[in-house]
């Protein structure tokens, strides 16, 4: 789009009276050159009253008026955001920059107007305000705070406190997503849900290259397969009965400690020796009463592991590998008849009709 506007100036043309003197000629000649220039606008404010959705062929477009210039007609009659795959729905009340492409005119981003993430709205910006205009059917005002930044960043900021941040650790690249920031810097440990992506300063520092990713609940699913491979695999849960393998909707149970079946597995075995080393030593006393009471303390402990169930893991829990979950059954088919419909019924004109036809 392009609009014309003048630069300013009498245009009339009055020839200087008097003595036609050197300096009089140039200032006139001066005033008819400045009367005669424009100002050439490739692009123009525009104030948007309407925003159209999911419109078929108009999503994202916009309705409203020029600033500069508002009997202005709209070419094409709506606004269309330039760009088909990245959108920066604007609010009512909002300034776009419009500019024209073969008779249709398009808006290319949104006037900071007030240095607000969340919303940059003045209503009324064209001329004509009305009393407590909203700023759309759903949208909502909210204090949001601008993160801060730093030299050579690029940064995309949502209006309800979400960013993509690309930024540098120390000249070393960083990109940090953040669905939910608390305050002007992004914190892994404060915000609600973040990916840190940390790169390193060339190929051999391998320190420096980490993934963080930090919210209250994570999914991670996989269609086909998931792969997790590493030198080391560190799974951590810091409750009891937090990981559990299998399908969860199965009965959990837990898994075997190797430590402490191990030792269980050696004790029974070496108990039966004992028993046979007891029933020789039945005619020596005390070689049989010190050999008793090791029998005894490795009875007591096998107890103990059996009662207490220490040789089981309950940290770490498996679903039962031959549990078959229940199958839902199908809402039946009730084949119920379907229902007449009810014979219009033909109701006799009134006496007031009959006497309005006579």
């Amino acid at each position: 789009m392009s609009w014309i506007e003048k630069k300013g100036g009498d245009s009339s043309i009055e020839l200087p009276t008097g003595y036609p003197s050197f300096d009089r000629i140039s200032s006139f000649v001066k005033h008819l050159i400045n009367a005669s220039q424009f100002y050439y606008h490739e692009s123009e404010a525009f104030e948007v009253t309407e925003v159209i959705l999911n419109e078929p062929e108009n999503r994202g477009c916009v309705r409203g008026t020029f600033i500069n210039n508002p009997n202005q007609p709209i070419k094409g009659g709506v606004v269309k955001p330039l760009m088909p795959n990245i959108l920066q729905v604007p609010l009512v009340g909002e300034s776009v920059v419009v500019i024209e492409y073969n008779g249709q005119h398009y808006y290319t981003s949104i006037i900071n107007r007030k240095g607000s993430v969340n919303e940059n709205s003045i209503p009324g910006a064209a001329g004509n305000y009305k009393k407590n205009t909203k700023f759309g059917e759903k949208f909502e005002r909210k204090d949001v705070k601008p993160l801060e930044i730093s030299e050579g960043c690029i940064l995309f900021e949502g209006r309800f406190g979400q960013s993509i941040h690309f930024g540098n650790n120390k000249q070393k690249p960083i990109i940090k997503i953040v669905a939910g920031h608390r305050g002007t810097t992004e914190n892994i440990n404060k915000d609600d849900s973040s990916i840190h992506l940390f790169g390193a300063e060339d190929n051999s520092d391998i320190e420096s290259k980490k993934i963080k990713i930090k919210s209250n609940d994570i999914f991670i699913t996989g269609k086909r397969n998931l792969f997790l491979e590493a030198d080391s695999v560190f799974i951590n849960a810091k409750k009891q009965n937090t990981i559990k393998m299998g399908d969860p909707r199965a009965p959990m149970i837990p898994t075997v400690r190797g430590d402490v079946m191990l030792k269980f597995q050696s004790d029974i075995l070496t108990l039966l020796s004992d028993f046979q080393q007891v029933l020789i030593l039945i005619a020596n006393p005390v070689a049989f009463a010190a050999k008793a009471k090791l029998l005894l303390d490795k009875i007591l402990r096998l107890t103990e592991v059996i009662t207490k169930q220490t040789f089981l893991n309950k940290q770490v829990m498996t679903a039962i590998p031959d549990f078959k979950l229940p199958e839902i059954p199908e809402a039946p088919d009730l084949n119920l008849p379907e229902i007449p419909e009810v014979p219009k019924v033909k109701i006799p004109p009134s006496i007031e009709d009959i006497q309005n036809k006579i």
